[in-house]
């Protein structure tokens, strides 16, 4: 039988409260995927979305997709090394991204610690954008469908992203694809995107979805985990952190349930590999 599917949306540099949620599911006893956004949001000057890309990177049974707040950690980090800054942000009067970056509660620790550590470096930038599960759940970051516009299937998007993300300023133009909210809302999109990835329903984070627990909308084809997770995110009147559970929970089986009747099941793609 295959293991329960354990979802585990934007963490945000909250690493001690991500060690607490996993503690219920041992890893050898789910299939876990994570959302992205390990990064920015912790306790300042502790590494905490470090501490939180390793805990996934070493856990067993586990896949991840890359987040914006990933995206913009290896953008702070290329401008760092190189002290080219993405014309953009000059445009807008910021003199850096980092300084951006740090507004928007960045860590310099996370910086160092993953500068430092080139095989946490290369693991963060070979991310995927998306997954495709074997019963047709498509993972991604942010509810949004700008990852059309890279390819027309999981495989392509991702060989698009990974090709960007080994060249200068390709993080930056990757980031762009990961920021999008909302478009789901749309019925009609939603069923665009699923069909042109070949999927049944999609998982994602990034918007916070100010419930208890993860609940499924347009007739159960989408499903939101950003749970407002991280405790130090609200330090100056943010979204409050929301319970473990509205972040960290469990993927209901796609049974047909979950699926508006007559949900259309043609589209691009291949199955992505079971979750290990």
């Amino acid at each position: 039988m295959p293991r329960p599917l354990l979802i585990v949306g934007d963490v945000q540099g909250d690493a001690e409260r991500l060690v607490t949620a996993l503690q219920a599911y041992p890893e050898d006893g789910v299939d876990t995927v994570f959302l992205g956004d390990f990064f920015q949001g912790g306790p300042p000057g502790k590494g905490g979305g470090a501490a939180a890309a390793r805990i996934a990177r070493a856990r067993r049974n586990a896949q991840s997709v890359i987040g914006n707040h990933d995206l913009l950690l290896l953008c702070v980090l290329e401008e760092v090394r190189t002290g080219r800054t993405p014309p953009q942000v000059l445009q807008f009067g910021k003199r850096s991204l980092a300084e951006v970056w740090l507004w928007r509660r960045g860590d310099w620790e996370d910086l160092r610690q993953v500068d430092a550590d080139p095989a946490l470096e290369a693991w963060v930038r070979g991310l995927p954008l998306m997954l495709r599960l074997p019963d047709r759940t498509l993972v991604q970051h942010c509810d949004d469908d700008a990852y059309m516009r890279l390819g027309r299937s999981v495989e392509e998007v991702n060989d698009a992203g990974r090709a960007l993300l080994e060249r200068p300023g390709g993080a930056w133009e990757v980031f762009w694809y990961t920021v999008g909210r909302r478009t789901f809302r749309d019925a009609e999109r939603l069923q665009r995107h699923l069909d042109h990835f070949g999927a049944l329903r999609l998982v994602h984070g990034h918007t916070p979805h100010h419930q208890d627990r993860p609940t499924p909308q347009q007739d159960g084809r989408v499903w939101g985990f950003d749970g407002c997770f991280s405790r130090y995110w609200a330090h100056d009147g943010g979204d409050p952190a929301g319970p473990i559970e509205a972040t960290v929970a469990l993927l209901p089986p796609l049974d047909g349930a979950g699926v508006a009747p007559g949900a259309r099941q043609g589209g691009h793609g291949a199955a992505a590999p079971a979750a290990g």
